[in-house]
């Protein structure tokens, strides 16, 4: 995938994170709904790339990616 494709997953990923309501649990809502409705690739790259660029993605997103690793090691 491109670089083109990483920005625009990241650009998805902050919107989901925006429009979250219940701030509180913002990072777990955003893992939810990813696991829910992304393709595991989709997550894969979005991982790979925020490892590699973590300034470019937000503590909310950082933490949902955490979040679903925590998910998978259970």
């Amino acid at each position: 995938m491109s670089a083109g494709d990483n920005q625009t997953l990241i650009k998805m990923v902050e919107q989901i994170a925006r429009n979250i309501p219940d701030r509180s649990h913002v990072t777990q809502a955003v893992g939810d709904h990813l696991r829910t409705f992304w393709a595991p690739s989709m997550i894969a790259q979005l991982d790979a790339y925020v490892g590699n660029h973590p300034q470019e993605a937000s503590a909310e997103v950082r933490g949902a990616l955490k979040y679903l690793k925590q998910k998978e090691e259970k």
